[in-house]
């Protein structure tokens, strides 16, 4: 048996063992739906037909005109060739809405069940982005978020197309609703950042987006007063990772706010749905001061938001990142994992040592005005040395080790008492 064939045995080993230690730990592997499940590398790399589709980019937008004593408004993404349902959902209470498709072309519509029938009807369609006979195209590839797609409303019984567009209407007006916004108060302790929705934003990110979309949550009403510190959490994880850090921090001084996203899409996806739900908030508060702090992934997905969008002096109100057990050098099991087909979600394709996302956010240069301070623990079987990649670690402020666990070092009275302590020698005053 010669040495290719050994490390290729090797690897297939570690997928299987992957596979294995999922199940024991009652995961939801097999329930992978097909359009959060990717293609695998070798698939990818042998140009093979029939790979699935999975949905791998967001649109962002609103509508505008619905008359808020009348029916819920339904958004639906059609194929633009076809004239087909890609999906659709019901917007929230704001009008706002995101969704996420798979990479293609698309036209965006409003409907709302006026007659009350139990179905949608071609003259139900009450709104269009661009016009009726001219419909705006939406070209999407992934990893894309296109932001601003906004849906203007017209008076029922006023759609022009007729029964040209009946294929794009669901069969039924019961349809999900996006039941939260960026920027709304939550109480951190809320179920909406449940462990078990947690998992879902992982496991099957397509359900977790339908539902939640991915945004940043206060947990008091803004206050200009005081300095906003972002919390991002890692893989399966919620605001409830942040409960400690949260429950002894300086309400006097800071205001916790909190990244919740569905942890198993694409990092850079994350990374601009980060950038993006950040730029609308501070451009509602015109803050001029703030922290990211992140868990495990969560600092990735930090990592690639900084160096993407905040080197180039964007988003300069940002002064200081705190990473906290971050595996910057990617685990080798999401190697093996592309390795033989099988289902695989999103985040797996980024996550691997040798992944484009893995050498491009570590080799991309920080932003010289942020100070990093990076984290780790002692007993972290699951990062090992990867919490210490000279790539990262090179441009750090300074590095703290602790004795604790991948989890147990955001509930430590030392590693609080130290992260308190840098915060407030580098953010001082709110002004």
């Amino acid at each position: 048996m010669n040495r290719q064939t050994v490390h290729r045995r090797l690897l297939e080993m570690m997928a299987l063992a992957v596979l294995i230690m999922t199940g024991l730990a009652g995961c939801s592997y097999l329930s992978i739906p097909a359009k959060d499940d990717v293609v695998s590398w070798p698939l990818v790399q042998k140009s093979k037909n029939g790979a699935p589709v999975y949905n791998s980019a967001v649109i962002k937008g609103r509508i505008t005109g619905a008359a808020k004593d009348g029916p819920s408004t339904l958004v639906i993404a059609a194929r633009a060739d076809s004239r087909e349902l890609a999906d659709s959902l019901v917007a929230n209470q704001t009008g706002a809405f995101m969704l996420y498709l798979p990479a293609g072309r698309y036209h965006f519509y409003a409907a709302a069940d006026y007659n009350d029938s139990g179905t949608y009807e071609p003259d139900e369609l009450s709104g269009v982005h661009g016009s009726f006979s001219a419909p705006q195209t939406i070209t999407l590839h992934e990893n894309d978020l296109v932001a601003n797609i906004v849906i203007r409303t017209v008076r029922p019984n006023a759609n022009p197309a007729g029964p040209a567009l009946e294929t794009a209407l669901p069969k039924t007006p019961d349809c999900v609703r996006q039941v939260t916004y960026n920027g709304q108060v939550f109480k951190i302790y809320h179920d909406y950042f449940s462990l078990q929705n947690a998992q879902t934003g992982y496991w099957q990110p397509s359900s977790f987006m339908k539902v939640f979309g991915a945004h940043i949550y206060l947990t008091e009403e803004y206050s200009p007063r005081k300095i906003p510190i972002l919390f991002v959490h890692g893989t399966e994880g919620s605001p409830h990772n942040w409960i400690y850090f949260y429950t002894r921090l300086d309400r006097n001084r800071y205001q916790p706010w909190f990244f919740f996203y569905p942890s198993g899409i694409r990092l850079n996806l994350a990374a601009s749905l980060l950038d993006e739900e950040l730029g609308e908030l501070q451009k509602k508060y015109g803050f001029q001061k703030m922290a990211l702090v992140a868990h495990s992934v969560g600092g990735l997905t930090t990592r690639s938001f900084l160096t993407r969008f905040v080197r180039n002096g964007h988003h300069p109100f940002i002064k200081l990142f705190v990473s906290f057990a971050t595996p910057w050098s990617g685990f080798s099991a999401a190697d093996a994992s592309q390795i033989l087909p099988h289902k695989s979600i999103p985040v797996w394709m980024d996550l691997g040592t040798q992944s484009p996302f893995i050498k491009t956010t570590l080799e991309d240069k920080m932003p010289p005005d942020v100070r990093h301070y990076i984290f780790y623990g002692k007993n972290d079987a699951l990062c090992g040395n990867k919490a210490l990649d000279e790539r990262a670690t090179a441009g750090a402020a300074e590095i703290f080790a602790f004795n604790c666990d991948h989890t147990s070092i955001l509930n430590d009275r030392r590693v609080f008492s130290k992260f308190h302590e840098i915060l407030d020698r580098e953010l001082g005053t709110a002004k």
